[in-house]
């Protein structure tokens, strides 16, 4: 992303100003913390903040943690290649996860834990947490990993520095504050980059659209009337009809890819451990839905119609172009097509100061999501892993758990270095995008089994075990074969045979449905092979949500 016009000097200015207010965030959560003179208050508060957060606090946050560079770049490609019928790729799954989230708000605060991992202990035993924790570090660590390295890649140009080095320079600070405040920290940096994110989108949105708007009045025409007579791009093959246009809500040709998106990558957003985390640090469970409620206003208004618009406004700013006979992403917008398209917008009509202000904005925010992300992973291999495998069998003090609660974050951060740097080597680089992709699946397959049956009262350990092994195991391999193997040229039993011939493969997502299929397969397999959960088990899930914080944290250590 190129920035001649704008001075470096100006850049590294805000950067600095900008890392100097992220680390007096770190100094007053850390101050706060030490403030409460009991080191397992300290220990909770390092973790959840004292379960103290109001409504508007959650849904900021939860919104900010969703701003990531590659879900909203992924938006503006599937409306720039795919038109209003785009929207089933990425917007309409995210924002029916966004109301499942909601519905999750009052049930997951039933249990007396912090992590989902501590959750399927509490109803299950230690083994369901050992298993879920490395799945989510894994996932989470992926995520953040190509999100500092997304961000790098737009910052670095600016600052005439290496990515390599702007990875780091980006990560100091966020291992700072993390490290000083935890998920404190974190979810009050989180409001100010809830405003960046918001700045960029609606900023870029009005824009394009205004000159998507002189654009068709200069032809004579409008907006709709361009979009109503521009093929569908659809450069992925996915299966559409080609008699349909850009206007089309569904030009698919069956209902198989919508399903496969519903069934693939819904259940895994929906369970996305940031929401859950945030909604259980809530005071209340009225609070805690409240906030599930400002998210998906958030997230629908701010996220998912801007980055939305921002794709079908670039079909009329970046119209597509033939090639060999093909119809594909505008020249401008280099190789990667509709990804680039709002950093190629910024860069080629905004007046240079408000084009550096964006990018800014747009990398600096990006902290967000590598923050809440690495504070996840943190807290898996910290408080899932480490505590009830090492910390409480040796004994440790309250006190030397927090200091290496805080050590296992700056931990987390030196691995996402590492990764992103991975992620701009041409040997590893393919393989690191290939896992950014697998996440979600996981999510899917692997998470979301485990944690959904916590409510079953069928539901036995044997069953959580299987469900997480199998949906796991099912995703990497089946990923493998349909990507390395297959092409993405292959047969599914009954799903084409109802939908028809490359159904399921056309969809790319072939690996989520499957590895849903096994993970589900394990669940009652294991489940009905086993003997029910005795009454204790079963008391681990309250009938009533629990808003008393005291009872609260006695009853998670228990």
């Amino acid at each position: 992303m190129g920035s001649a016009d704008v001075s470096p000097l100006w850049y590294w200015l805000v950067f600095f100003a900008y890392i100097a207010f992220l680390i007096g965030v770190g100094v007053n959560a850390y101050k706060k913390q030490k403030s409460i003179g009991n080191a397992e208050e300290e220990h909770n508060d390092y973790w959840i903040t004292g379960r103290s957060q109001p409504a508007y606090m959650v849904g900021m946050s939860v919104a900010s943690g969703w701003m990531l560079i590659g879900m909203i770049t992924w938006m503006t490609w599937a409306t720039y290649d795919l038109g209003v019928s785009g929207l089933w790729v990425v917007a309409i799954p995210w924002f029916f996860s966004n109301i499942w989230q909601f519905l999750m708000a009052r049930p997951l605060r039933r249990i007396k834990a912090i992590s989902q991992c501590q959750m399927l202990e509490k109803r299950f035993g230690l083994p369901a947490r050992i298993l879920s924790a490395p799945i989510n570090i894994f996932s989470y660590t992926i995520w953040s990993a190509a999100e500092l390295y997304a961000a790098s890649l737009i910052m670095a140009p600016a600052l005439h520095i290496s990515i390599e080095a702007m990875i780091i320079i980006y990560a100091i600070p966020i291992a700072m504050y993390m490290w000083m405040g935890g998920f404190r920290s974190v979810i009050n940096a989180n409001i100010v980059q809830f405003f960046m994110g918001t700045i960029i989108l609606v900023v870029t949105t009005i824009a394009i659209f205004m000159t998507a708007h002189g654009i068709a009045v200069a032809q004579g025409t409008t907006v709709w009337g361009m979009l109503h007579a521009q093929p569908i791009i659809n450069s992925l093959a996915y299966p559409v009809d080609a008699a349909k246009d850009s206007t089309s809500f569904f030009a698919y040709v069956s209902l198989s890819f919508p399903l496969i998106v519903m069934l693939g990558l819904v259940p895994g957003w929906a369970g996305a451990e940031d929401f859950w985390l945030k909604a259980q640090a809530a005071r209340s469970t009225r609070e805690a839905r409240l906030g599930g409620f400002y998210s998906i206003c958030f997230n629908t208004v701010i996220i998912v119609l801007p980055a939305s618009i921002i794709g079908i406004m670039g079909l009329v700013v970046f119209p597509p172009e033939m090639k060999d006979g093909v119809l594909s992403a505008a020249s401008a917008l280099g190789d990667k097509g509709g990804y680039n398209l709002i950093s190629t917008y910024i860069n080629s009509y905004m007046p240079p100061l408000l084009k550096g202000l964006l990018i800014f904005l747009l990398s600096a925010h990006t902290m967000s999501t590598v923050a809440n992300y690495s504070n996840i992973t943190a807290m898996n291999l910290s408080y899932d892993v480490l505590q009830p495998l090492i910390y409480k069998k040796r004994n440790w003090s309250d006190a030397k758990i927090v200091k290496y609660s805080r050590l296992v974050t700056v931990f987390m951060i030196v691995v996402n270095i590492l990764l992103a740097i991975l992620y701009n080597s041409p040997v590893m680089g393919a393989t690191l995008n290939d896992a950014y992709f697998l996440s979600s699946g996981l999510l899917t397959a692997g998470i979301s089994v485990m944690i959904y049956v916590l409510w079953w009262k069928r539901a036995t350990l044997l069953g959580v075990m299987l469900g997480g092994l199998f949906g796991t195991i099912g995703t990497f391999t089946f990923f493998i074969l349909e990507y390395k193997v297959w092409k993405s040229v292959y047969y599914t039993p009954i799903w084409d045979w109802v939908f028809g011939a490359g159904a399921m493969a056309n969809s790319y997502l072939g690996y989520c449905v499957v590895g849903l299929f096994c993970g589900v397969a394990g669940v009652l397999i294991g489940t009905y092979a086993s003997p029910p959960p005795s009454k204790e088990q079963l008391a681990a899930v309250s009938d009533t949500p629990i808003d008393n914080n005291e009872e609260f944290f006695s009853g998670m250590n228990v």
